[in-house]
């Protein structure tokens, strides 16, 4: 159930009260259809009946008539024609049976006989003492089948009463079940998709509030607990964020601290010290803390790029002279370290980010001309497969220590080169914004061990 999405959870709910109810609706019409199929067979075979009944009293007034006929005038004509009622009456009597035989039968086969007596008492010498007689048993057969009948009727309609009332009930209870389960699956929807509603308002309005600590898990259909996942990685990249900034102040007040400090210090030697060189002395030592408290405002503002950054422009640069921009901009801190910048870079236009990528490239390329020796080399060079770009910034300098390679892209975190010194030293968030810019961008940064120096990549997708 958990795989379901919320709209095909509701097409399954709608589906199934739609099915249930047209169910009913369906059998409800088949049971009015046999009903008045069964009023019509009903009425029809009362008919029938009525009418075979009233032609065979008919008949057999009939043959009473014939009868005395024959009797008083002795005529062939008159015997011909009470033989012919007999053949009538008979024949009608045979029709009953065929629609009453179990009820009829006994009856229908006394008037026969009757009738037969009758017909064989009109040539015998007594025939006129027993007519009267022969012919009320008739009559009285006749009357018990007209009661039989009617009883029949009187039953056939009972039964069709009983019959529609039984099936009136099985309609209500059907659907009593079908409205139940239609109101609980109405009730168990409405719940299975509230509920997890509910969550993710509430996981939202913790998330306004500032609370970051509890783990958010949606309940539910699929979507809404993939939901529950986007939020619960919002939650963890907020916190990350908070957690950042936390370390990104307590940082930068400890590493302000020293060179303020320093300041605060060189001022006051400053104002006892009278001795030239050693004011020149002061004067240097407060240039080179306030330099420093300089680069750490700076990187404060750099740091601000990752949270302007998220959205990615990207636009189709021509790979060499794109790199190209991006030496020439340091070409007078090149020429100040009397350091040579190499290119290596395919002929080829990709569909890039181009600020970011350049901001990355300033990074490595800022660490690189710091750590190298004088007129050393640095490779700046770029690698295109599969609709990957790798760029890569190799010096000449002393590298990073092993056991400080997992720390130098963490904010205010620096390796160790056995000559830094504190001219070289920087403090900064370059590396910690390279890779949150690659991050960004759907790439990786990273540092990579060579036998010489120092080497920094950056691999991202892009297009060609």
């Amino acid at each position: 159930m958990n795989r379901i999405a919320s709209h095909q959870a509701l097409i399954i709910g709608f589906s199934l009260i739609i099915v249930l109810l047209g169910g009913t609706v369906v059998q409800s019409w088949q049971l009015l259809e046999q009903l008045g199929a069964q009023s019509r067979e009903n009425i029809e075979q009362s008919v029938r009946m009525a009418s075979a009944l009233q032609e065979l009293r008919e008949r057999g007034t009939d043959l009473e008539r014939s009868s005395r006929q024959y009797l008083l005038v002795r005529q062939s004509a008159f015997r011909a024609s009470f033989d012919a009622t007999l053949a009538q009456a008979l024949n009608l009597t045979k029709t009953l049976e065929t629609q009453q035989e179990a009820l009829l039968r006994p009856l229908l086969q006394e008037w026969r006989n009757a009738a037969q007596n009758l017909a064989d008492g009109l040539d015998s010498p007594a025939a006129e003492s027993v007519l009267g007689a022969r012919l009320t048993q008739l009559t009285e057969i006749h009357e018990s089948i007209q009661r039989a009948s009617q009883q029949w009727l009187e039953d056939n309609h009972q039964r069709t009463l009983a019959s529609l009332e039984a099936k009136r009930r099985q309609l209500f209870l059907q659907l009593f079940f079908v409205l139940s389960v239609a109101v609980l699956t109405a009730v168990a929807l409405c719940y299975w998709l509230t509920r997890p509603l509910r969550q993710v308002g509430q996981a939202i309005l913790l998330l306004g509030h500032g609370y970051l600590e509890g783990k958010i898990v949606i309940h539910g259909p699929a979507d809404l607990r993939k939901l529950g996942e986007r939020l619960e990685w919002l939650r963890q990249h907020l916190s990350n964020l908070k957690s950042n900034h936390k370390s990104l102040f307590h940082h930068m007040t400890q590493e302000m601290k020293v060179p303020v400090v320093a300041i605060r210090e060189g001022c006051g030697l400053f104002n006892v010290e009278a001795n030239a060189e050693s004011q020149g002395s002061l004067v240097d030592m407060m240039r080179h803390n306030a330099e420093l408290l300089l680069r750490q405002l700076e990187s404060i503002l750099r740091m601000s790029v990752i949270f302007e950054s998220n959205r990615l422009q990207r636009q189709p640069v021509r790979l060499p002279a794109f790199l190209q921009e991006v030496v020439e901009a340091q070409a007078a801190v090149c020429a100040a370290r009397k350091a040579h910048i190499r290119l290596d870079a395919p002929d080829v236009s990709v569909r890039i980010d181009p600020d970011k990528v350049r901001a990355v490239l300033e990074v490595f390329l800022a660490n690189a001309l710091d750590f190298s020796p004088e007129e050393g080399e640095i490779l700046l060079r770029a690698m295109l497969e599969n609709n990957v770009l790798r760029l890569e910034c190799r010096d000449q300098g002393p590298g990073v220590a092993e056991e400080d390679i997992e720390h130098i892209f963490q904010p205010f975190r620096q390796g160790r080169p056995p000559q830094q010194t504190p001219a070289t030293r920087r403090y900064g968030v370059g590396l910690t914004i390279a890779r949150e810019l690659s991050s960004i961008m759907g790439g990786t940064a990273r540092y990579a061990n060579g036998k010489i120096g120092a080497c920094f990549q950056m691999e991202i997708p892009c297009e060609n």
